[in-house]
């Protein structure tokens, strides 16, 4: 297999993983898979559910983070299933995983947030982005500014001009890569602040469109909000924007100008993912930005 081959667990390992290191847990039904790309989640009766990595190069943030992210659960008002414990390896399995609280809910990757689920997903993000102490581990996404990502934000553009849009359009690479090096330039204004950093449709609680909390906190760490709010600004439709800023708060226009680099760097990234709704999403966020034109 190669090393880059995402792995599979057998639902024995999964229970034997369980009922051994929560024997508090042992018995309780195990529900169906999630599966993304790099991990996948199953249910755990009723409250509870276990994230397991599928790839290497992670472990170190599957480790951390129920330490990191405990202090901060408590101030928050919006609904979470964040880590509350943490698994180590073993009968086989070579990562850490972790244990954490079910919300029984849909994602925004299968029913998308309505418009009135904008301000309080803004008003969420502004509970996380609280500073960050300088000795804080940085978060592998939003941890690297955006001249560091530049290669990948290549690449990922000549990946999305070669596949092509839907409906013969094409992409504009020129005003896409504007975007990018505009909020490359712009300055860094803001201290680092804690953050999410992987703010996609599948991390994003719905209830029938409605707004019902924040899954897939592995990443939690340092870095700069500008990425969070870039790849929250995905899951909305541009015209509920003004009701997130209004969630969310002021910004200054540097802190906009990289948030609009990391929008246009998420939705390349969602487009190169293979999942018909990340794409679709990906292409209709380009198209509103004015990125996209018949070919």
């Amino acid at each position: 297999m190669s090393p880059t081959e995402p792995i599979y667990i057998a639902d024995e390992t999964v229970r034997a993983l369980i009922d051994e290191q929560f024997p508090e847990l042992a018995g309780r039904e195990l529900g169906r898979r999630y599966t993304l790309e790099d991990q996948f989640a199953m249910r755990i009766g009723d409250d509870y559910g276990a994230i397991f990595p599928r790839l290497p190069g992670r472990d170190e943030h599957y480790a951390r983070v129920v330490d990191l992210i405990t202090p901060h659960v408590d101030r928050w008002t919006f609904p979470s299933s964040h880590p509350i414990a943490t698994g180590v390896p073993g009968h086989g399995f070579p990562y850490h995983w972790t244990l954490v609280q079910w919300i029984s809910a849909s994602t925004a990757g299968f029913v998308p947030l309505h418009a009135e689920s904008a301000r309080p997903l803004g008003e969420a993000l502004r509970e996380v982005h609280t500073p960050s102490p300088a000795d804080a581990p940085l978060n592998p996404r939003t941890g690297l500014g955006l001249p560091e990502l530049e290669d990948q934000f290549s690449s990922l553009l000549a990946f999305a001009c070669d596949r092509g849009a839907p409906e013969n359009r094409s992409i504009d690479a020129d005003a896409a890569r504007a975007i990018y090096e505009e909020g490359e330039a712009a300055s860094q204004d803001v201290s680092f602040t804690w953050t999410h950093g992987r703010l996609e449709p599948r991390a994003i609680l719905s209830d029938q469109g409605a707004f019902a909390g924040i899954l897939l906190w592995h990443n939690f760490g340092a870095g700069d909000p500008a990425a969070d709010l870039g790849y929250a600004a995905n899951l909305l439709s541009r015209d509920m924007h003004p009701h997130f800023w209004a969630g969310y708060g002021d910004v200054s226009e540097a802190t906009a100008a990289r948030a609009r680099a990391f929008q246009v760097f998420a939705a390349l990234r969602h487009i190169q993912i293979d999942d018909p709704f990340l794409m679709r999403m990906a292409w209709e966020r380009l198209m509103e930005l004015g990125l996209v034109h018949e070919a």
